[in-house]
């Protein structure tokens, strides 16, 4: 029996093999393809020190939204989940905590 079953897997067809071959590293890419995770509110908080480097003035209170954004990306995070009343509500609670000074004059 198992002799027979090598046979008939001898006869298949080459292009049948190749059809098969393709469908196979098609599901093989689809399982180990691993989604970008979140930001979670510490990974924007830390990435708001970094861009920054603690101080948020006029000049540039404008751009640390998409130097955040740019930055999280960069760290291999998925953004599409960080809008701007977050990041906003995260900003401003480092401010009244001290951690990020503004120079708004």
């Amino acid at each position: 029996m198992q002799e027979d079953l090598s046979k008939k897997l001898l006869e298949v067809p080459s292009d049948v093999l190749k059809e098969i071959e393709e469908y196979e590293e098609t599901m093989h890419s689809r399982r180990t393809s691993k989604r970008r995770k979140y930001p979670s509110n510490e990974d924007i908080v830390n990435a708001i020190r970094n861009v920054t480097g603690g101080v948020v003035n006029r000049h540039n209170i404008d751009l640390v939204f998409d130097a955040v954004k740019q930055y999280l990306e960069e760290q291999g995070f998925d953004t599409s989940a960080l809008n701007e009343s977050r990041f906003w509500r995260l900003l401003s609670s480092l401010v009244r905590k001290n951690v990020i000074r503004t120079e708004l004059e």
